[in-house]
């Protein structure tokens, strides 16, 4: 149940900037969040595309402004990385509790 909160609240099916109010601490809980907001600001920084052949529709000139359109302009890569750790860390730790006192 779990995984599938964190899933459903990791920028997959709703962006960050899209949340309800009332679920946004489900986003800060999210493992796949990070993940997903590393991989993209990792792709989208920097990036310039081209608007020549865009015809009548928007075009978006680089990947800056699809990451503020997406909401994902509040955490770097070095905190998406920094968050990953801490959850490998606190799960870890989880485990060997369970390990060290669950023995039956």
């Amino acid at each position: 149940m779990a995984l599938e909160v964190s899933r459903l609240f990791g920028g997959f099916f709703l962006s960050p900037a899209n949340l309800p109010k009332y679920f946004s601490w489900l986003d800060a809980l999210s493992y796949a969040k990070y993940t997903y907001v590393g991989v993209s600001l990792n792709e989208l920084q920097g990036l310039t595309l081209s608007c020549a052949d865009a015809g009548t529709s928007t075009c978006i000139p680089n990947g800056e402004t699809t990451i503020k359109q997406l909401g994902l302009d509040y955490i770097n890569i070095g905190g998406c990385i920094g968050a990953l750790l801490a959850f490998i860390i606190f799960c870890r730790f989880i485990a060997y509790l369970g390990v060290r006192f669950l023995k039956n």
